[in-house]
């Protein structure tokens, strides 16, 4: 267990080695949520947008995609749009 001292402006400096075992970069962002009596609870607060580009880089990657793949497919998706919603038939 590790103790950290609340400074100016309610500044906490994690230490070394949890900094070093969670990757904990300076400018993180966490979450604090509080569970009462004074105990709180701080967690990373990861981005949507990274978690779901991961995720996303992650799966092409399965499938063996690149992006000149995805972005052809997703030209050849855009003329079929158009073709079935802006041209008179």
């Amino acid at each position: 267990m590790a103790t950290v001292q609340m400074r100016g402006k309610g500044t906490i400096t994690f230490p070394a080695k949890l900094r070093s075992k969670y990757k904990l970069q300076d400018g993180e962002v966490f979450t604090i949520i509080d569970l009462g009596e004074g105990t709180f609870l701080l967690k990373p607060m990861v981005s949507q947008v990274n978690k779901l580009s991961s995720q996303i880089a992650k799966r092409l990657k399965e499938e063996n995609v690149s992006l000149d793949d995805l972005l052809q497919a997703l030209d050849e998706e855009r003329k079929i749009y158009y073709q079935e919603n802006y041209v008179k038939k």
